[in-house]
């Protein structure tokens, strides 16, 4: 990818126009359009000025890079920066989204330990309900829109950063997955236990407390893997993702409202 490329890329991303990015840096319009054409560099202190607005270093910017297929393939070029961020957003992102499940989860507590003082029971679910929205609320907030195209278009990643990427998630993914298992296993047994005491088999009581904290436990332990795991698969495994029907649906919808 050529560095006309790359700004022409990187100044969509921000959502900036020609004319715009041209005010920030203190140039003007047409000198823009030449160096996203190829038809010129700009001086050093311009570099530095576009390495600033677009949070990227001026090795990056000067750099071609392969990517992982020949050039006429169509997609998105994804940066090493762009990557890594995404993957720390998503982290951001399934940890709130955790966080607001397991808080859901938790208000079983004070409805098994206050049988008799209601004022107590109702308070402490509520301050669970409560803290449970606001942290989806948090999640919602915390998906940085420059990185929704990555869900709406096939990817193009540099050959040599896709295998170390893909070494880093063959690492990690042994990590998640251990921590999955017995969170799925505690989501299991607290869903069994809440199910058998409802059916009759079983009488509620304040150890049911455990059941919930282990409930709640386990379903933070699963969304927070589950979302990690799917943010690295989304770029390793791109040729997968999209080939998924509601990929194929979403990206022909794109494309007929483009063309309108």
């Amino acid at each position: 990818m050529t560095f006309g490329e790359k700004l022409l890329k990187l100044r969509k991303e921000k959502g900036l126009s020609q004319e715009a990015l041209a005010e920030q840096i203190g140039t003007t319009r047409q000198a823009v359009s030449k160096w996203e054409n190829d038809q010129g560099f700009p001086e050093t202190e311009k570099l530095l000025q576009l390495s600033n607005v677009f949070e990227r270093s001026i090795d990056f910017l000067l750099k071609d890079e392969k990517t992982t297929n020949d050039g006429n393939e169509r997609g998105y070029y994804v940066s090493k920066e762009m990557a890594t961020a995404y993957i720390a957003n998503q982290k951001k992102i399934s940890l709130y989204i955790g966080i607001g499940f397991m808080s859901w989860a938790l208000t079983g507590i004070p409805y098994v330990m206050f049988t008799v003082n209601l004022t107590w029971r109702y308070l402490g679910m509520a301050i669970f309900i409560i803290t449970g929205i606001g942290a989806f609320v948090l999640g919602s907030f915390s998906e940085q829109e420059q990185y929704k195209v990555l869900k709406e278009e096939p990817l193009i990643l540099d050959y040599g950063y896709l295998n170390e990427l893909s070494n880093i998630y063959q690492k990690r993914k042994r990590v998640y997955t251990a921590l999955s298992v017995p969170s799925i296993i505690l989501f299991i047994t607290g869903i069994l236990a809440v199910s058998l005491t409802m059916s009759g088999k079983f009488a509620w009581s304040e150890y049911h407390s455990f059941v919930f904290l282990g409930f709640a436990t386990g379903l933070f332990g699963f969304c927070y893997c589950a979302g990690v795991i799917d943010a690295y698969e989304l770029l390793i495994k791109n040729e997968q993702y999209c080939s998924r029907l509601s990929f194929k649906v979403k990206h022909k919808l794109k494309d007929k409202i483009n063309n309108l």
